[in-house]
């Protein structure tokens, strides 16, 4: 996956996990660490810092970064 797919992949991530914290009922702890990771990744990726990652929560997938 390119650089550029990686970031846009990760950031939809992190919406859908923003997107369920507002609609939950009460504090989702859980998924506010979800948001954290994908945040920190978002900034890796996006700086070079990693070429792969792996998330397992919800649905497994390991991406792996061609330039």
């Amino acid at each position: 996956m390119r650089r550029t797919s990686a970031v846009n992949f990760l950031l939809a991530r992190r919406r859908m996990c923003l997107d369920k914290i507002a609609a939950a009922t009460s504090d989702d702890v859980q998924r506010q660490g979800e948001v954290e990771l994908l945040e920190r990744l978002v900034l890796d990726v996006r700086a070079g810092r990693l070429s792969t990652f792996e998330l397992t929560h919800a649905k497994a997938v390991a991406v792996v970064i061609t330039d």
